[in-house]
């Protein structure tokens, strides 16, 4: 059931996968959640034989000790990361897909301001936003530049491996949290002991990985990494506050010294019906910006972002007034997604009344 399931999935440009006892399969396709009704609800043992079908038995093992699991599984045409976990009903799995292909930044229409911090030679880039918003598609972009572009070598560190490398102009290293360290820090740390020019680290979640990070960028290497945030002021504030509150101006400092800049996403349905369009919030860490995180005074820089076109700076706002009014998602959709609504429907208004054909 679960290959004719993965298949489906693929067929149907599903993002997700959700393997549920007691339910239908459910695909989720464009941001909606659509159960296969033809299909009958799933029971025990059909959980039993999926895992069997997709574990060694060393994930096995431990997903019967820990009642948990994260893994990458590659099927036909495309790489899917699995979570595994249990509820009072039984067992549940989803499955999100990620695209064999390496997408690039034409493909995901990041800002120019954005991409030139590939081209930087050290420094922390965090990439953020929620859950499902396209930041491992996001990384992957970055990773696929420069090995196609820069002689380098190149470090990841992921819980679990998503988008799988072939090395090109550069020399890439994938590491596995739980298979080939046990830690994102002890990941970061054995990447600094190496001969590395770049690293990715696939999510910041507590103190002892941020401050590798922090140590990685200072001691010359190129950074990305990824945080849950909705904005990019949101992301200073959870980098910050995964350290203790006594650290807060220390770690704001170092932060503020060796940031490269931040690239905030969200997808966002296309007006046509099919597909969803990232839009992007980039931040760039100018003298400005450096002074207001340095000095804590991190509600100025939505100013900076609002009136930052010059420097190729964009708001998240204003990346949706832009896929608004060039036709490309609806005003609602858009509305949904703005963290300033009265902001973006008074721009797309603006533009709206201007006379020609902008419409």
């Amino acid at each position: 059931m679960i290959f004719e399931l993965l298949k489906l999935c693929i067929e149907k440009g599903a993002s997700d996968l959700h393997f549920k006892t007691g339910y239908s399969p459910i695909l989720r396709i464009d941001g909606n959640m659509r159960p296969i009704r033809e299909m009958p609800e799933i029971t025990h043992k059909d959980f039993e034989v999926m895992l069997e079908a997709i574990l060694d038995d060393a994930q096995l093992i431990t997903f019967l000790k820990y009642q948990k699991l994260d893994l990458g599984y590659s099927f036909s045409n495309a790489r899917f990361r699995v979570n595994l976990f249990n509820d009072f009903r039984g067992g549940n799995a989803v499955f999100r897909v990620i695209p064999f292909k390496q997408l690039t930044f034409n493909d995901i229409n990041l800002p120019q301001a954005g991409r030139k911090f590939a081209d930087k030679s050290n420094g922390l880039v965090l990439v953020t936003g929620a859950t499902g918003a396209g930041k491992s598609t996001t990384l992957s972009a970055y990773i696929t530049h420069i090995n196609n572009t820069y002689k380098k070598t190149i470090i990841t560190v992921e819980d679990p491996i998503e988008y799988l490398f072939e090395d090109n102009e550069s020399l890439i290293s994938q590491r596995q949290v739980g298979v080939d360290c046990s830690t994102f820090e002890e990941g970061i740390r054995g990447a600094l002991q190496t001969d590395c020019d770049v690293i990715m680290v696939g999510e910041l979640r507590n103190l002892d990985a941020v401050e590798m990070t922090l140590l990685a960028a200072e001691s010359g290497k190129l950074v990305f990494a990824t945080l849950h945030s909705n904005t990019a002021v949101q992301a200073i504030d959870r980098f910050v506050n995964l350290c203790p509150k006594n650290l807060h101006q220390q770690v704001m400092a170092r932060l503020a010294s060796h940031l490269q800049g931040i690239v905030t996403q969200t997808l966002v349905p296309k007006k046509s019906g099919r597909g969803r369009l990232a839009a992007f919030e980039v931040l760039i860490n100018i003298p400005a910006i450096k002074g207001l995180i340095t000095e804590n005074r991190l509600h100025l820089i939505p100013s900076y972002l609002e009136s930052g076109s010059t420097n190729g700076m964009i708001s998240l706002d204003n990346s949706l007034v832009e896929l608004i009014t060039s036709n490309k998602i609806t005003k609602d959709e858009g509305m949904l997604k703005a963290n300033n609504r009265a902001y973006v429907k008074r721009k797309v208004e603006e533009f709206e009344q201007v006379p020609g054909d902008n419409k």
